[in-house]
């Protein structure tokens, strides 16, 4: 049997990853826009959820069964990006949903031309990618209010939601 003690844990994780050791990638930037510059300024984000549900078949007057097997994703993932008096996170993210419909002329383009991959990569300290995960058919679906203050030494930050079909890892 395995020795399961503290130390022997403890001894395992002795480099754990780091929560700010990560990047982002955009396969096409839709609407035009600087990608380096909007992926750089990527401040905070999540590595997506992914749950399995239960089937449940119920039998007569029993409790049924149930079997795993319902693979479930949020499909939505969030981003914060700091804006730079350069404006590029904002004009990406506007060109994208004016892409996606134009809001002076109700004209949108066709789906897949809408439609990214992005690439969410940790890093260890190496500077290798010890996880890669691919939104696959992402794009923009929210950018909400911009709060602006007059408190001292605050940056403009841009919120962004995308949806995405489902993710993957690389």
């Amino acid at each position: 049997m395995a020795d399961m003690s503290a130390d022997v844990l403890r001894n395992n994780l002795s480099n754990p990853a780091r929560t700010y050791l990560w990047h982002i990638y955009f396969t096409t930037m839709i609407g035009g826009g600087d990608a380096a510059k909007v992926e750089g300024r990527c401040q905070s984000t999540s590595i997506p959820s992914r749950s399995t549900r239960g089937i449940h078949l119920p039998y007569k007057g029993t409790p049924g069964l149930k079997f795993p097997g319902k693979l479930t994703q949020p499909q939505i993932w969030r981003c914060r990006f700091v804006e730079g008096i350069d404006r590029k996170v904002f004009d990406a993210l506007y060109g994208w949903q004016q892409t996606i419909l134009n809001a002076r002329t109700g004209i949108g383009s066709p789906d897949p031309t809408l439609r990214t991959e992005i690439h969410l990569k940790c890093i260890n300290y190496g500077n290798v990618d010890w996880l890669a995960i691919k939104l696959v058919g992402a794009w923009l679906e929210e950018m909400p209010d911009v709060p602006l203050t007059y408190d001292a030494n605050t940056f403009i930050h841009f919120d962004a939601s995308f949806s995405y079909d489902y993710w993957e890892k690389e």
